[in-house]
């Protein structure tokens, strides 16, 4: 047998330790994720409360990690860029032409005729 080999056990200690962390991390994602969303669900409440409907130009298309696009649209001369989500069997690319409901006082928030809240 060779005794050059080191075999390594974890003290009940480190794997604790080694348990938290990982809890510690998970929860902290989890918190993020979920006021992320909340955030957006405040958004498009805002949006829904006092809106206009205009045309937008998609800008990118991005199916990386999640399906989203990013649309430019003009308010009064002035141009704004948002994102939106979309679902796989929306077609759209980039370049088309797509309607969007922006914020009347906030014209930079907007979501995307694809969005699940666009008609409410």
């Amino acid at each position: 047998m060779n005794k050059n080999i080191k075999t390594t056990k974890k003290s009940l200690k480190e794997k604790i330790c080694i348990f938290l962390v990982l809890l510690v991390s998970m929860s902290g994602i989890y918190f993020i994720a979920t006021g992320l969303a909340e955030k957006r669900d405040q958004e498009i409440e805002f949006i829904n409360q006092d809106y206009v409907i205009i045309r937008g130009i998609v800008t990118k298309k991005s199916t990386y990690k999640g399906n989203s696009i990013r649309v430019k649209y003009n308010v009064d001369g002035k141009y704004f860029e948002d994102s939106d989500g979309f679902n796989i069997n929306d077609k759209v690319k980039e370049g088309d032409s797509i309607f969007i409901k922006y914020s009347k006082s906030k014209p930079e928030l907007m979501i995307t005729e694809f969005n699940d809240e666009f008609s409410n």
